[in-house]
């Protein structure tokens, strides 16, 4: 096994761990963190002309996003829910529009609001963590 290969290796049994173990609240950091990774990535791609990679990590990205708009709880979730479903829902489309047109101006833009979005997240506190709907 190449160094490449065992690091590709590590790293997945690095996550799989990690989320056998995570509460909720840092599986959503978890998310967060993979879909800016992703666009970070598309980013670099664009500008490298790496229209595979682009395509890729794009994609990866937009599935992330529309797996944390499809965990919003709308019923108890409120306005807080359906300001963040439609922000989800107009960040894959800007994301899909962006990385058609190869602008990664807007890919920046769209991370810098899910990393806006990520900060407050990471500052719930530690009690909150796990905190259920009681019926």
């Amino acid at each position: 096994m190449n160094a490449i290969a065992a690091l590709a290796k590590y790293g997945q049994i690095k996550n799989d761990t990690q989320t056998t173990y995570a509460s909720p609240h840092q599986l959503m950091l978890m998310l967060f963190d993979g879909a800016i990774e992703a666009m970070s990535m598309t980013i670099g791609a664009i500008q490298n002309n790496n229209f595979e990679l682009r395509s890729k990590q794009s994609t990866r990205s937009i599935t992330i996003i529309n797996g944390m708009r499809e965990c919003l709880d709308m019923e108890t979730g409120g306005d807080l829910a359906n300001n963040l479903y439609s922000l989800y829902q107009y960040m894959t489309k800007e994301l899909f529009r962006a990385s058609f047109k190869n602008d990664a101006d807007t890919v920046q833009n769209i991370q810098a609001m899910l990393k806006d979005i990520r900060g407050s997240w990471e500052k719930i506190p530690l009690n909150m963590h796990y905190m259920q709907k009681v019926n």
